[in-house]
């Protein structure tokens, strides 16, 4: 007969089970609550944190760690959203203490992402690199797809931040990727990922894409009803239009996205969308306009902490007061931006600040500090440009070097393999001499057909290095020599067994070129009508020279061209034929023909004579600069060559490197002026030359 529990013990089991089950069926309802939360703040973030927020107060100490974590990674993010830094950080501190005392990898990972992207708001980029590049190892242990989602997010907008392109554009599709592996909110957190992808792009100037991914993203917003997505995604959009030069179109991106920031409680959103609008005024000049809504955006930073979006915000004000002619106060609060940049490593932040303070400056006639502006900013892009370059190239290398060891390693075992055979072979050869002889002609035969493949493997190796190193010395888009082709060039010449000739020794000439109000070309047809400008001069720029003569796009709108055995009479030749190649036939863009001029600066190296030693092609380069800008002070569609010295050089060096102007009317130096061709209507008048010692 089968015994029964008693009944006192099976109602206890009941009651154990019963609660059990409860507390299951509990934490599965807060967790869903959660999420339905989630889902509100996509359309209605302010209430979603009010909810969040009465949910955790009323559950307390007594939520499970588990819900504990997910209400955590949920408030954080809203709270951000709501510009709530204070308070994200202090539940972001709560994550890091239960995620150590729980042994939780996943939730200390994912709380030290989040601190590293409050971080990089606060505009400590360097801070924000440093602690994520700490967890890195961990969060990939993890193998977790929010933890990686997380991670490459923060990493790809800190990267950005710090100009590291190529590295952003890798974080974000790696984001993309883990996004579309999350077990819930795919679809928002793919938004999100988007919206950074498009900003790498328009950072690259890659408008084309960028444009796309925002197109892609707002359709997937409005079909989700993510109004805080929908908001991020017009702020991209209206960048985009801004920069192709639609400017109403831009304006309206932006509102959109101010509306939807006011309506959702997202003040950061705000803060960007005001100071945006305040951009697009600076742009049309508006400044009374663009002061206003630039304090406006100030005033909501300075509420959020957002001191990268505080400083882009005080530039704006800067250049709204310069343009009213309140130069002075306009500059102090630019170049207070500019430090602010710089301290925190936003290199392309501060990049775009200079470029727009050097054309501020000559737009109210301060060329003097034009000149200083542009250059500080040409030292910024160059050193940008060197460092995604050599990272493209070392990537690329990288690439055709795994390649070739690959085929060492296929080669060498099929050597092994080969001999093995050969073993075999010998072996045979005892027993049976007839079998020996057929096994030594498919040797044969083996041999031949691995030559022929390893001959092939050989020269498409051979093809693919030939390519790489093409595209390493030449620019993308003109195909012309590009900076790095020149100064591997000047290298070779710095380590010549000497580098001292005299100028009747047929010294190189050396010509830098600079496109005339290239900026209103960009603001008038767009980049792409841009492109189709510089494309059209390095297409003339090349009909123009010799053939050992070296054109290249030194960088922007600028052009260089170095041309050996060169006297000064042939340099001034040059200079009439560039000058008049590139503004006698008016270039057709679009559906518009544009007749475009260049200013140039030129000179001879060695210099007057004088040992590359005193003289080298830095200086030489520098002093060209100088006669360039002078060029274009006087009225831009001319060149200005420096012949020769008329003083000793260690009187005339100190005074030429500083201000070209002054060492003309010292009578230190002879100058001679080519004007281009002067366009009247339809019709082009022939160039004329001058030499004089002042201008």
């Amino acid at each position: 007969m089968a015994r029964r529990l008693p009944p006192l013990l099976f109602a206890g089991i009941c009651a154990l089970l019963m609660a059990g089950h409860g507390g299951a069926m509990a934490q599965t309802d807060a967790v869903a609550r959660i999420e339905a939360l989630q889902t509100l703040s996509e359309k209605d973030n302010a209430q979603a944190l009010k909810q969040l927020l009465d949910m955790g107060h009323a559950q307390g100490a007594t939520m499970p760690y588990a819900v504990r974590r997910e209400y955590l990674i949920a408030l954080i993010d809203i709270q951000v959203d709501a510009a709530k830094m204070e308070a994200a950080e202090a539940s972001v501190t709560e994550l890091q203490h239960l995620a150590q005392t729980n042994k939780d990898n996943v939730g200390g990972v994912l709380a030290a992402s989040k601190s590293a992207s409050i971080v990089a708001w606060a505009g400590k980029t360097d801070a924000a690199n440093a602690q994520l590049m700490e967890i890195e190892a961990t969060a990939l242990q993890t193998a977790d797809a929010l933890v990686l989602w997380h991670f490459y997010s923060v990493l790809g907008r800190v990267q950005l931040t710090m100009g590291r392109f190529e590295a952003a554009l890798e974080s974000t599709l790696k984001s993309l990727q883990y996004a579309k592996e999350l077990p819930k909110h795919v679809r928002t957190s793919h938004l999100r990922s988007l919206n950074l992808l498009a900003n790498v792009y328009m950072d690259m100037t890659n408008w084309d894409k960028a444009s796309q991914v925002i197109e892609d993203g707002l359709a997937v917003a409005k079909e989700v009803g993510s109004s805080k997505r929908q908001g991020t995604l017009y702020l991209s959009q209206g960048a985009v239009l801004g920069s192709l030069g639609r400017a109403k179109a831009s304006v309206d991106a932006y509102e959109k996205a101010l509306r939807i920031g006011r309506e959702s409680g997202l003040v950061s959103l705000q803060g960007t969308a005001l100071n945006n609008i305040g951009d697009s005024y600076l742009i049309s000049k508006d400044y009374p306009k663009a002061e206003v809504f630039a304090r406006q955006a100030m005033e909501v930073y300075k509420e959020t902490g957002e001191m990268g979006g505080l400083a882009a915000a005080q530039s704006n004000v800067g250049f709204a007061l310069m343009g009213q002619g309140k130069i002075r106060e306009g500059a102090a609060e630019v170049r207070s931006a500019i430090q602010f940049s710089q301290q925190s490593n936003a290199k392309t932040d501060q990049e775009a600040i200079l470029g727009e303070l050097g054309r501020m400056y000559e737009q109210v006639g301060l060329y003097r500090e034009a000149v200083s502006t542009i250059r500080e900013q040409q030292a910024l892009t160059a050193q940008l440009f060197r460092a995604d370059r050599e990272k493209s190239v070392a990537t690329l290398q990288a690439q055709f070097d795994a390649v070739q060891r690959q085929k060492q390693i296929e080669l060498l075992a099929r050597e092994n393999n080969l001999k093995d055979a050969e073993i075999s072979n010998q072996r045979l050869q005892k027993i049976v001499t007839l079998l020996g002889a057929v096994v030594t002609v498919m040797g044969g035969v083996f041999v031949f057909l691995l030559y022929r493949r390893v001959r092939k493997s050989n020269s498409k190796l051979r093809e693919a290095n030939q390519q790489l190193e093409f595209h390493s010395v030449r620019d993308p888009l003109t195909g012309l020599f590009n900076r790095r082709s020149f100064l591997e060039l000047m290298g070779k010449r710095s380590t010549a067994p000497t580098n001292f000739r005299r100028e009747d020794d047929s010294p190189d000439g050396l010509m830098i070129l600079d496109v005339d109000h290239f900026k209103h070309i960009n603001d008038t047809l767009g980049h792409a009508g841009g492109d189709v400008v510089l494309v059209e001069i390095a297409k003339r720029l090349r009909s123009a020279v010799r053939d050992t003569d070296m054109v290249m796009r030194w960088g922007g709108e600028e052009f260089l061209i170095y041309s050996p055995k060169s006297s000064a009479d042939h340099l001034k030749s040059l200079a009439q034929r560039v000058l008049k190649v590139i503004a006698e036939t008016p270039m057709d863009v679009g559906d518009k023909a544009m007749t475009i001029t260049v200013t140039c600066g030129f000179l001879t190296l060695p210099f007057s004579g004088l040992p590359e030693t005193d003289c080298n092609w830095e200086k030489a380069m520098q002093i060209a600069d100088m006669a360039l800008y002078l060029g274009k002070v006087n009225g831009r569609n001319r060149a200005y060559g420096l012949n020769r010295l008329l003083a000793p050089f260690g009187q005339v060096m100190p005074v030429l490197e500083h201000d070209i102007s002054a060492a003309l009317k010292a009578d230190m130096v002879e100058l001679v002026e080519v004007m281009g061709p002067v366009l009247r209507g339809d019709e082009t008048v022939n160039d004329t030359t001058r030499e004089s010692t002042a201008v």
